[in-house]
């Protein structure tokens, strides 16, 4: 019998066993550490995300002029009216789709993403929303949605203009 346990000692290779072992306490380490940076980026984004939605611009585009008509915007919330570009990239529907080359018409709603700066007014002109970052059609006004904004416009242009 002590050749038998000898023979069974001998053929365990310790080493071997104590290195596996290690190499797989190591790789749950880095396994753990790995997701846990997944997740925390993850968060950031998702709070990046939940910031830039809170400081959209609820808005719907009107036309501004009786001659020369140009296009505004009407923050929906605010009723102020103001100017901005359109990304060069274009237009994103309701599904996040981007729209290249597409133009707004008079009572679209859109969700405007940037750094929610809205340049001050010069003289003879509207405000400017500057930086922005993506803008979103989110539908169409109604008929009395849209003649409420239009209302608001005619008001803005004062009544030597109209």
């Amino acid at each position: 019998m002590d050749k038998k346990e000898n023979n069974r000692e001998e053929g365990r290779d310790w080493k071997f066993i104590i290195g596996t072992v290690i190499l797989a306490a190591v790789m749950i380490l880095m396994g753990t550490f790995f997701w846990r940076t997944v997740a925390d980026q993850a968060a950031l984004v998702k709070e990046e995300e939940a910031r830039e939605e809170a400081q959209a611009v609820n808005a719907i585009y009107m036309h501004y002029g009786d001659v020369f008509k140009t296009g505004i915007f009407v923050d929906m919330n605010t009723k102020q009216l103001f100017t901005a570009e359109i990304p060069a990239e274009g237009i994103v529907n309701k599904k996040g789709t981007m729209i290249h080359g597409d133009v707004l018409e008079e009572g679209d709603m859109v969700r405007i993403y940037g750094d929610n700066v809205i340049s001050p007014a010069e003289e003879g002109q509207l405000p400017v929303y500057e930086n922005i970052s993506r803008m979103q059609r989110t539908g169409r006004a109604t008929l009395e949605e849209a003649e409420e904004y239009r209302r608001i416009v005619k008001e803005a242009s004062g009544p030597e203009k109209q």
